[in-house]
């Protein structure tokens, strides 16, 4: 009887600790109430009241050593979880609601292109632009502040907005931050690597011959007027004046040169030749007592037949050329060009 009579005192005394514990007459509560936090940042969490003594719980689980009224969270380790305290006083103890502790996620930053693009070599692993382009270069969003754009790894003076237009050739690449973490700055690290076209459209003369500075299409003008079917790296001028030239390269970049003014002048007048166009024989008509040798050239320059002069009016068979432009010269003693002429074989 007295065995039972001190079970029952005992179990009275737990109901009576149990009461007294579920009605504490206080909830801790834990400011700030909202925590995101930016990436490798931390908060400090804090009940808005002193306790007697204090327990932090990580997802449920109790956090060893963390029993003061502050707690750290990192967003390393706290970012996703669960947080409360457990606070006691005057031996009550009672537990806050429980807080997300949620954190702020990118992606990495990236460069858009915009603008006059250019094309891709990558053989030389750039954008090809040419000479009057214009590259934008943006950083993606949300990185929008403290930006610092780089050439070759170096800071450029005053490249501080979200974009950066290209002016010379390069190595680009950029750091910033979101606005909602200005501390968390983040690079793109992988350059946009940018050259310069060096087409330059420009017109020579040889064996009174016309030829284009490299390219891959040609347009061929006279006193500013398009010539129809002029579109190779050559031209055999018809007549004097002013000759221009559009070149385009593989890169789609365009120049157009300068203009050439091409003057035959009193050469052409030592030296004629009939019929134009000629079919297998030419008749060559010399005026001039200095003159050494005939030369019939493609207009690349390659000559093809050299016929000494005998007299002031020779017969040249020309049989054996294909169909096409030649260009005739007249040679003195000392081998120089004193007359030029072009033919048509047919």
């Amino acid at each position: 009887m007295k065995k039972q009579l001190l079970c029952t005192a005992a179990f009275i005394g737990t109901l009576a600790v149990t009461k007294v514990n579920a009605q504490c007459d206080f909830t801790p509560e834990i400011v700030p109430k909202k925590v995101i936090l930016c990436p490798n940042a931390k908060d400090t969490l804090a009940t808005t009241e002193a306790y007697d003594s204090y327990q932090w719980y990580r997802n449920n689980r109790p956090v060893p050593g963390a029993t003061h009224r502050y707690f750290v969270v990192h967003q390393q380790q706290d970012a996703g979880t669960f947080i409360k305290v457990e606070a006691t006083r005057n031996g009550c103890s009672a537990f806050s609601k429980r807080m997300l502790i949620d954190g702020w996620a990118f992606l990495p930053p990236f460069i858009i292109e915009s603008g006059d693009i250019g094309v891709y070599d990558p053989y030389r692993d750039a954008l090809i632009e040419c000479k009057r382009d214009t590259l934008i270069l943006t950083l993606g969003s949300p990185y929008n502040v403290n930006i610092q754009w780089y050439n070759n790894y170096k800071p450029i003076p005053g490249a501080n907005e979200q974009s950066y237009t290209v002016t010379k050739k390069g190595s680009y690449t950029v750091c910033g931050a979101p606005d909602i973490c200005p501390d968390y700055i983040a690079c793109e690290s992988i350059p946009i690597n940018v050259l310069y076209d060096s087409l330059h459209a420009e017109i020579t003369e040889r064996n009174d011959t016309l030829f284009a500075s490299r390219g891959s299409d040609y347009q061929w003008f006279y006193n500013g007027e398009l010539i129809p079917n002029s579109n190779q790296g050559f031209l055999v001028p018809l007549k004097n004046g002013r000759y221009r030239v559009a070149v385009r390269d593989k890169y789609t970049c365009s120049d157009v040169s300068q203009v050439y003014v091409y003057t035959a002048g009193s050469k052409e007048s030592l030296i004629s030749v009939s019929p134009n166009p000629v079919h297998d024989v030419m008749y060559v008509k010399i005026k001039s007592n200095d003159a050494s040798q005939i030369i019939v050239s493609d207009l690349l320059g390659n000559r093809l037949m050299q016929v000494p002069v005998t007299n002031f009016y020779q017969t040249i068979s020309l049989a054996n050329l294909h169909r096409g432009n030649y260009v005739v010269q007249l040679l003195n003693k000392q081998k120089q060009v004193i007359g030029t002429t072009k033919i048509f074989k047919e």
